[in-house]
């Protein structure tokens, strides 16, 4: 047996048992799966049985059992801590790994020393492509996004890149995202502030500011549901969410953000409403 580890696949979940058990049956049955890759699953207190299932029909799997739902970054993290893979992949629960995605995403590491993370091309469950990379954020996007004005954020949302190459980016999902063990290490893996949002953009830019690439691998290929867990988020849950939304534009734009703070509760006060 290979003692080696090569990659840890860190996965968070809340409540979403069928999802996280198509995900890591899809891992184990990748053609390049192998000992010397280790799947560590955090529960955030999960209610669906999650936790349960997983430790009956996959021993194989490393499982964490929250008390209470912490967070996707905290969550994370504990993750982090234990791994002991070169390469962490940070992978949404809610995915469909295609055969070579994590050969792929490993090989191109391997070659390019200058890269810190690397992402692939996401896709709905239909084959439609699914936009996972984006610029830094400026206030005025958050602006735009926050008044349900998004379609304005054409460059924000890079909607003029077709996914059929592979570049550097900026920002690139958590959903699918490949990070240097040692530089997650460094970085001490997510901020803890953010707790659900904004978490995965802040580890990116501290990526660059050490000096690292963020690269999009256009031939690696992975299914994504989509916001399942974010999308049963109720109103507590859902005012953390602005609260993470508000505290990286405070961090990186300062006193300019304070206008986002009426836009913000105005919006998550339509929410409380619309979904009371």
């Amino acid at each position: 047996m290979n003692d080696e580890i090569v990659l840890s696949v860190v996965i968070a979940t809340w409540n979403t048992k069928k999802q996280t058990e198509e995900c890591i049956q899809s891992i184990i049955s990748l053609p390049e799966y192998s000992d010397n890759t280790e799947i560590i699953l955090i529960d955030n207190a999960s209610n669906d049985g999650t936790a349960e299932s997983v430790k009956e029909k996959f021993p194989q799997v490393k499982l964490i059992i929250n008390d209470e739902n912490t967070g996707y970054a905290p969550a994370c993290n504990k993750g982090i801590s234990v791994s002991r893979g070169k390469y962490i992949l940070l992978l949404g629960s809610d995915t469909i790994l295609k055969p070579g995605s994590l050969k792929k995403t490993v090989e191109y590491l391997n070659k390019k020393p200058d890269a810190g993370a690397v992402g692939c091309k996401l896709m709905y469950p239909d084959g439609t492509l699914q936009g996972n990379c984006k610029r830094f954020p400026k206030l005025f996007n958050a602006f735009l996004t926050y008044t349900s004005l998004n379609r304005f954020n054409y460059d924000y949302d890079m909607r003029g890149f077709d996914y059929n190459e592979t570049i550097q980016v900026e920002q690139i999902a958590t959903t699918f995202l490949m990070v240097r063990g040692d530089l997650m290490k460094k970085l001490k893996g997510f901020d803890e502030s953010y707790r659900i949002m904004y978490n995965d953009v802040d580890l990116c830019k501290r990526i660059y500011e050490e000096g690292k690439k963020i690269m999009f691998l256009h031939d690696a290929e992975v299914y994504h549901h989509g916001s399942l867990s974010t999308n049963k988020a109720d109103y507590k849950l859902r005012k953390v969410m602005y609260e993470d939304i508000y505290r990286y534009y405070k961090k990186n734009h300062g006193a300019k953000a304070s206008f986002l703070l009426p836009v913000l509760k105005i919006r998550l006060l339509s929410i409380k409403l619309f979904k009371s």
